[in-house]
């Protein structure tokens, strides 16, 4: 077959037009592409991930000193706790991803996520 001969449909493409059918959103509306999505979505999307970048491993840095100097723990067990909150950290995303998809929307996770991220921050240096 040449490439030439080959055409596309709408029913093959329906991803180009504004409305999807049968796809709606968290809230059970059709999803209209043209008012979703673009610049602004993705730069809160990147200055939360900027900002959670920052968070983790500025923690992550300094997680055993807290965790061996005020807290008094041994080195062995600061390091077990130290991958327990890593490998946590790095399994999470599969539940919000979850969450997202499912019942709240991707801003409202995001929000969520961050004001708990900020919480347990200013926990932990407190």
């Amino acid at each position: 077959m040449d490439i030439s001969t080959v055409t596309t449909t709408d029913a093959e493409t329906p991803l180009l037009d504004d409305v999807v059918d049968g796809v709606v959103d968290c809230n059970g509306r059709p999803v209209n592409r043209s008012n979703s999505g673009g610049w602004r979505s993705a730069s809160f999307i990147i200055a939360v991930e900027i900002a959670e970048r920052f968070a983790y491993y500025g923690i992550s840095s300094n997680l055993i000193s807290y965790l061996t100097g005020p807290l008094g723990q041994s080195t062995a067990t600061a390091a077990e706790n130290v991958n327990a909150w890593s490998g946590t950290a790095s399994l999470l995303p599969l539940l919000g991803a979850f969450v997202a998809d499912s019942f709240l929307g991707r801003y409202r996770t995001i929000i969520i996520a961050s004001v708990l991220y900020i919480l347990v921050g200013c926990f932990l240096t407190a």
